[in-house]
């Protein structure tokens, strides 16, 4: 009941109404409610227990009798403890027929005495203070991305049509997928509570209404999954062993396995659950949202947006010019695909972004503004260098930032692609990609992927410092010389501590230096994004340049 009171007491302290926080207390804790008004003490036991200097044996015996304590009377409970002492010191036997009268009425003295002195120490020590809120803490951003039911309203379950979609019509599958609706919300919910309530996170109004109304939207929940299954029952069915069944078959049908299944493979309940909650996240659409806030990550600038096809068109024909004339410099790869426009993944508006700058995107788009074609028009055209020039367009890093294409991220941006690369392999390791039918080929997934993780990881400890620091380059260039593109900006196998035999990947050679969208590309399409006609032009992730 102490850990239901704690419960309590935290809800009621951050807003909650007593109906509520009784609720929430009782789903939190797994203890049911007393009866009746619940009354909140004006006092409570110091925070730190408390006890006065004493004789070990002292403590002992107090501790040993403790239990025959009377509530405030302190006399009483010093003569309990005066003659448990007088057992522990010899003075009577322990043997359940002596008692203090059985000894000299001086050295009980003495010994009532000493153990007053120590409960009197005790009590003062420890007397009751004023109850006061406790000091609540702010949620970081990643705690409250995690506390879903706590940050926002959940749909409800009856009233979601992709919930019961596919249903038969009858009670009984009406009921075991409402009441797989029920547990998620329940084990959720419960976690997010506990989690609020261990960590002692202050809750605002937004949170109190969200919490009231999923509580709610359990609470109904939880009558009409009750009122199903008494119907069932009405009718001499088990509802347990219909709700069995109806999960089984949709473990089996989404992820090849029952419940029996996973058991005779050592799998735990946990991870039952943790399917049955992969199961949630792609009925509500929760799995997509997360891959792509991930792929989002991927492309943090201005040049990314309504405009981003002119941009990209624009960007790559100017750098193609700014590299011919000498005033920035980049890799060879990057020039041929910005002078040919073939490469699926050399986006211009990262290349730019680095030389020029992401505020640069803002000159262009008031180029944009005021030389959109009219309708019916070609289309927008590249006027050529020296007419963009004019916009206030100078270098800012005349320096490639690195060897590769990726140098040209940011920090955050290669993150993102490291994140993809973990939940592929994940995926693969779940046995998720249907590409993958060995246990070799399995293998040769994986090592590839962490080869592609490892060069990532690499450029990320390259690029990270730099952030602090002026690089060469960053001075602003009026005029430059012609300067030849150099090779040395290739990034070579013995930088990357990689041997480069013959591989292939879907029966597709690889070049050996693939990017983990080059590898996603060859798996979903089944040929190499190199080998794609130059005609059929550029493209970043399914983001095609509008070659105008």
């Amino acid at each position: 009941m102490k850990e239901f009171f704690k419960a309590f007491v935290y809800f009621v302290e951050n807003g909650l109404p007593e109906k509520l926080a009784k609720d929430l207390a009782e789903k939190v804790t797994g203890i049911t409610a007393p009866t009746g008004k619940i009354e909140i003490p004006k006092t409570k036991s110091p925070d730190e227990f408390q006890i006065p200097k004493a004789a070990d044996d002292v403590m002992e015996a107090s501790d040993n009798v403790s239990g025959s304590y009377a509530a405030g009377d302190t006399k009483y409970n010093a003569d309990v403890l005066a003659e448990e002492l007088a057992r522990k010191r010899g003075f009577i036997k322990d043997d359940g027929v002596q008692d203090a009268t059985d000894m000299s009425q001086v050295e009980y003295s003495k010994l009532y005495s000493e153990a007053y002195e120590f409960l009197t120490g005790l009590n003062r020590l420890n007397k009751p203070v004023k109850r006061t809120p406790s000091v609540k803490k702010l949620a970081t951003k990643k705690e409250r991305g995690e506390l879903v039911f706590v940050n926002s309203k959940m749909s409800n379950p009856l009233n979601n049509k992709m919930v019961l979609k596919g249903l038969d019509g009858t009670t009984e599958s009406l009921y075991s997928q409402l009441r797989i609706e029920q547990e998620a919300m329940k084990n959720g919910m419960e976690q997010n509570l506990k989690y609020i309530l261990e960590n002692n996170i202050a809750l605002g109004k937004k949170d109190l209404d969200n919490l009231f109304y999923n509580a709610k939207t359990y609470n109904d929940l939880t009558k009409k999954v009750s009122k199903l299954a008494d119907d069932l029952v009405g009718a001499d069915k088990s509802p347990e062993k219909i709700y069995q069944d109806y999960r089984n078959t949709q473990l089996t049908k989404r992820f090849g396995a029952n419940e029996n299944v996973i058991k005779s493979m050592g799998e735990s309940m946990d991870n039952i659950k943790q399917l049955l909650k992969e199961m949630e996240d792609i009925r509500s659409g929760k799995s997509e949202k997360d891959r792509m806030a991930i792929v989002k990550r991927k492309y943090q600038s201005k040049g990314y947006g309504p405009n981003e096809g002119i941009f990209r068109s624009l960007t790559r024909q100017f750098l193609r010019d700014e590299i011919e004339s000498g005033r920035v410099e980049t890799t060879p790869g990057i020039y041929n695909a910005m002078k040919t426009g073939n490469h699926p993944f050399i986006d211009p508006i990262k290349v730019f972004r680095h030389h020029y700058g992401d505020d640069a995107f803002d000159a262009l788009e008031k180029y944009i503004d005021n030389n959109y074609p009219a309708f019916g028009s070609p289309g927008m055209r590249y006027p050529g260098r020296f007419e963009f020039r004019k916009l206030g367009l100078v270098p800012k890093n005349k320096k490639a930032p690195g060897k590769t294409y990726a140098h040209y991220s940011l920090p955050d941006e290669i993150d993102a692609e490291i994140e993809l690369i973990d939940n592929l392999i994940l995926d693969y390791q779940a046995g998720k990609s249907p590409m993958i039918r060995s246990k070799e080929e399995l293998l040769e997934a994986i090592r590839t992927q962490n080869e592609n993780r490892a060069k990532y990881v690499k450029i990320k400890n390259e690029i990270a410092p730099e952030d602090a620091k002026v690089k060469p380059g960053d001075e602003l260039l009026e005029t430059a010389e012609v300067v030849p593109i150099k090779q040395e900006g290739i990034i070579s196998d013995v930088d990357l501590n990689i041997d480069r035999g013959p591989k292939k990947l879907n029966n597709i050679e690889l070049y050996g230096d693939e990017t983990f969208d080059e590898l996603k590309y060859i798996e979903e399409n089944g040929v190499h994004p190199r080998d794609l006609d130059p005609r059929e032009g550029f493209a970043r992730g399914g983001i095609v340049e509008v070659l105008i």
